[in-house]
């Protein structure tokens, strides 16, 4: 875990936090946000190649489909070569499983984190309404919302990326 903001500055929409265990590495999370229990991107490193969208389908649904994944890569267009992942960062707030009016969000009580329910799921997006971070979506058939549930504790994103992009 994260421990000790050594300092934190505004850049763009975002804050810096330099963190004692990275601190040549910068961490954007939205101006805030308390840095818990989820995946942490180090963007100066990403190059797109989207290898964590792909591992996060096959590793979901047994598919190579991005649109599937719980992970998304946003090209910054026009800026070249500069890219945004959207993903649950599991806040401390929660406003998905507050908004959940089918309760489809559950607490995993070994990890502490939330995952999609989708058998309860009714696909109806108040979560993705919810969620200020951009960290829920329907999946490409609208049946439910998907999120990123860190791969039961061991995420295959932070895995596979050969820039080391993503931390837990």
């Amino acid at each position: 875990m994260v421990e000790g903001i050594v300092t934190a500055f505004s850049e763009s929409d975002c804050v810096c936090l330099l963190l004692p265990s990275l601190v040549k590495e910068r961490l954007f999370i939205r101006e805030g946000t308390q840095v818990s229990k989820g995946l942490k991107a180090d963007m100066k490193k990403c190059t797109g190649c989207q290898l964590c969208a792909l591992v996060c389908s096959a590793t979901h649904v047994g598919k190579f489909d991005p649109s599937q994944s719980r992970i998304n890569v946003e090209d910054q267009f026009p800026e070249p070569g500069e890219y945004k992942l959207n993903y649950c960062i599991h806040c401390d707030e929660h406003p998905c499983v507050e908004s959940c009016p089918a309760e489809a969000i559950k607490l995993d009580e070994g990890q502490g984190t939330y995952y999609v329910d989708n058998e309860l799921c009714t696909a109806c997006g108040a979560c993705v309404e919810a969620c200020p971070y951009n960290g829920c979506w329907l999946d490409p058939s609208g049946s439910y919302s998907i999120k990123c549930d860190l791969c039961g504790g061991k995420p295959q994103c932070v895995e596979i990326c050969p820039k080391g992009v993503l931390k837990r």
